[in-house]
């Protein structure tokens, strides 16, 4: 799996991840994304039309089926496939501090570390033959004090699924729930009393 390479700047501008590719690229994603979303429901249509235009239909209610399964799977799909990107924002604490949870997050659930900067850490889950995990990354975009994380799963040829949706949520809830915990359990509580001052911060301001 080549590991993606984003505009930083402009995915927390954006608040979705913003990749640096050549418009080949954009424009087979583009189409990919839209003959995954067409392609059953379209099948479909075809096969109830042939059934609605028969004197005799054998399969009517079979096609109508078919057909209210399909369009609702087409929905899911671009539904999945446009917020693909989205950057989930978690109020943290100060960036070094966020950079080491990420890690520690990353060593307990022998997750490996592929890229680990000042502005990114880009993680991949643990794999076995059992798992669903192939291909899955977690990308951590340092912005202030909050991180921004977005998880994804990648097919053949590197391409974005849509079909891991639920999958890649659990794993950015996962790392909320034990970002917050070590915030709050901290040693001295220290994260957590940099975060109320800064709220106190706020509130004197606003």
């Amino acid at each position: 799996m080549n590991y993606i390479d984003i505009n930083i700047e402009k995915s927390k501008k954006k608040q979705r991840l913003v990749y640096k590719k050549w418009i080949f690229e954009a424009i087979v994603d583009f189409f990919g994304g839209v003959i995954l979303v067409v392609s059953f429901p379209a099948l479909s249509t075809v096969f109830l039309y042939s059934q609605l235009t028969t004197n005799a239909p054998d399969y009517l209610i079979t096609a109508i089926l078919i057909f209210t399964l399909t369009i609702g799977f087409g929905g899911l799909m671009l539904y999945s496939i446009l917020n693909l990107d989205n950057l989930k924002r978690i109020t943290g604490t100060l960036r070094d501090a966020n950079k080491q949870i990420i890690r520690e997050i990353a060593i307990n659930h022998e997750w490996t570390i592929h890229q680990d900067n000042n502005n990114m850490t880009v993680i991949t889950p643990k794999w076995s033959w059992f798992s669903l995990n192939w291909g899955r990354q977690i990308v951590v975009i340092y912005n202030k004090q909050d991180i921004l994380i977005n998880c994804m799963a990648f097919g053949l040829n590197d391409i974005k699924s849509p079909f891991h949706w639920f999958g890649n949520r659990k794993y950015e809830k996962i790392i909320k729930e034990e970002f917050e915990e070590k915030i709050e359990t901290s040693p001295n509580n220290a994260f957590a009393a940099d975060r109320e001052q800064r709220g106190s911060f706020e509130t004197l301001n606003s």
